[in-house]
């Protein structure tokens, strides 16, 4: 039998006569399209291929849109870039390369492992893989016309046999990931993220779907994860990818639903409209996922997939802007950022607001811009009131806003001390939309409060549920069992989280003191917010290192002038140092500033 070539790179080989990829001699599976695709870039690696070279190869007698390329590359590189290592880089406005060299070797038909070529054999100089390609094609060719005929009818066959013996495809949670921002303009990652955002939130209105948040999606952004581990990672039956585009006052919108244990396509469309009809487009593709997924929608869930209005162009990017920003900073109490992020998105919001006096989602994003300030970064008495008047105005405007409503339910739940208003709120948020993170860890928040702890724990799950990555505050499962003195069970939470200070907050209580100190000294290497420095404060004073935990307090005490510091933290420090005139004096400062 002749020789016939297989190319290596990195840590896998790809043969053409098989249509086989291999990575460490076990198959990776790969549509047609995508292999043709790979197969191109691997023949001629270390050079760009251009965009229409690719489709006029990979789709020769079919007109097709660079979206269905930029497709396969996705998948390609889902596949390939393990361990961080990128294999495929993009040329913007041109095509792709395969960065990596790709090698020549030879096997015998139906040998195992292929042996590198002899150097005789390459005529005093090494063939690169395009030289190779173009040697074997035409007889590959010839030989593949007869084995493509009854390929054919095997297919048909298979077909045939699939439509009536196909088992259906469950899929009853979902994670959407970052939509890939085709025009390759960093400056727009912004848009490509709140078509994200807004996608997941048109998905979220289902009811029976459960539906992964922002949060736990994001961190997925530009890694192309083989969709099996996302699906274990996320707990998800399905993955939705896709791309956007605008060009002037036109966007694209693609997405695929794929099943995630098999990496299976389930389906996969392409949407296109003016700027001002995007969140109907958005509602476009969430309607047709559910009728994918479930074969049709409730009468409630129809109504809130065609409820979406015409966007002013001009404020719906500032409101982008301003939610790109606000997420950077992180949910309130995870003191990712000094607070600079908040700022901006609050300059863009009020933008917004400035363009469209009637953007209830602008002022949406301004109650929780300003809640997210209080006690952390800003007194509750200054920031507080702002947050409940911009909430307020957006449910005013449009009360199907299901984040204006928790924004209004942390308000009541720690400015106003309004129980019945606050579980009021939280619930409408749930109604509106079941997987809403922030509804669900307001409503524990709630129920603790008011001594429901094990209903509270309930609830926290369920949060757990839809965002699984969801950045934990002062209300997260570690902390609420502590608070709980449940001490082994929140040390068991916080490892889970990576959240030190917890672990070092219960170690102490349990007498283990040598062990706490260690923790705390870990985390107050990374804590910056003054409430966290507090904390790990009094776990030193627990332990007897009272020297170390006053140096601390001191340092607190001198940012009184400059920052809002939390009377309330201060306090249990000082209870830790055993003053308990100075803990009722900060107390007593606490409740004055409404400090939640």
């Amino acid at each position: 039998m002749p020789a016939k070539q297989i190319y290596e790179f990195g840590q896998f080989r790809i043969d053409p006569d098989e249509r086989l990829l291999l990575r460490e001699g076990k198959p990776i599976p790969l549509t047609p399209k995508a292999f043709e695709t790979l197969l191109a870039l691997v023949e001629n690696s270390g050079h760009v291929v251009k965009k229409d070279d690719l489709m006029r190869r990979v789709w020769p007698d079919a007109f097709v849109e660079e979206v269905n390329l930029a497709q396969n590359v996705s998948a390609i590189r889902r596949v390939l870039n393990t361990n961080e290592e990128q294999y495929i880089e993009t040329v913007p406005k041109l095509g792709y390369r395969l960065i990596v060299k790709a090698r020549v070797v030879e096997a015998a038909e139906g040998e195992a492992e292929a042996e590198p070529t002899p150097p005789s054999r390459v005529e005093g100089s090494e063939r690169t893989a395009a030289a190779v390609s173009s040697e074997g094609r035409t007889s590959r060719r010839i030989a593949g016309i007869g084995i493509a005929i009854l390929g054919l009818l095997v297919i048909a066959g298979l077909t045939l046999w699939v439509k009536t013996r196909a088992i259906p495809v469950r899929i009853s949670s979902v994670a959407v990931l970052p939509l890939e921002n085709l025009s390759q303009d960093p400056e727009q990652e912004y848009f490509a993220d709140g078509m994200t955002d807004e996608l997941i939130t048109s998905l979220a209105k289902i009811r029976s779907l459960r539906v992964i948040s922002r949060n736990s999606g994001m961190p997925y952004k530009g890694k192309h994860e083989p969709v099996p581990q996302i699906g274990r990672e996320l707990n998800v039956d399905g993955v939705i990818e896709g791309t956007v585009m605008r060009s002037g006052n036109r966007v694209r919108i693609t997405a695929q639903l794929i099943e995630a244990r098999n990496d299976r396509h389930l389906w996969a469309q392409a949407y296109e409209g003016d700027i001002r009809d995007v969140l109907k487009l958005q509602e476009q593709v969430a309607q047709a996922i559910a009728m994918e997924i479930k074969g049709k929608l409730a009468p409630t869930e129809q109504v809130q997939l065609s409820s979406a209005k015409e966007v002013n162009p001009g404020a719906h990017e500032a409101d982008l802007r301003g939610f790109y920003e606000l997420h950077k900073h992180g949910a309130a109490g995870t003191f990712i950022s000094p607070g600079d992020e908040i700022e901006k998105a609050i300059k863009f919001f009020q933008q917004a607001l400035s363009t469209d006096p009637n953007d209830a989602l602008a002022y949406a994003g301004l109650s929780a811009a300003y809640y997210d300030q209080s006690t952390f970064l800003r007194a509750p008495l200054e920031v507080m009131p702002k947050a409940k008047a911009a909430a307020i105005r957006a449910i005013e405007l449009d009360d199907s806003v299901a984040e204006a409503h928790a924004s209004l339910g942390y308000v009541k739940l720690t400015f106003d001390w309004d129980w019945p208003g606050a579980e009021r709120e939280f619930r409408r948020a749930l109604e509106l939309n079941p997987n809403l993170p922030s509804g669900h860890a307001g409503y524990s928040h709630y129920l603790l409060t008011l001594g429901r702890s094990r209903e509270a724990i309930q609830e926290l799950k369920e949060q757990r549920k839809v965002d699984p990555l969801f950045p934990q505050s002062h209300v997260g499962l570690p902390y609420m069992l502590w608070n709980l003195r449940l001490y082994e069970e929140a040390i068991e939470a916080a490892h889970k989280e990576g959240d030190d200070r917890v672990i070092a907050l219960a170690l102490v209580e349990e007498g283990k003191d040598n062990e706490a100190v260690s923790v705390a000294d870990r985390a107050m290497k990374v804590a910056r917010n003054p409430v966290i420095q507090a904390q790990l404060a009094y776990v030193y004073a627990r332990a007897g290192m009272k020297d170390k935990a006053r140096t601390i307090l001191n340092r607190l005490e001198g940012q009184v002038k400059r920052r809002y510091v939390c009377g309330f933290n201060v306090a249990c420090l000082y209870t830790g140092l055993g003053d308990k005139n100075q803990a009722y004096a900060w107390l007593e400062k606490a409740y004055r500033d409404r400090s939640d």
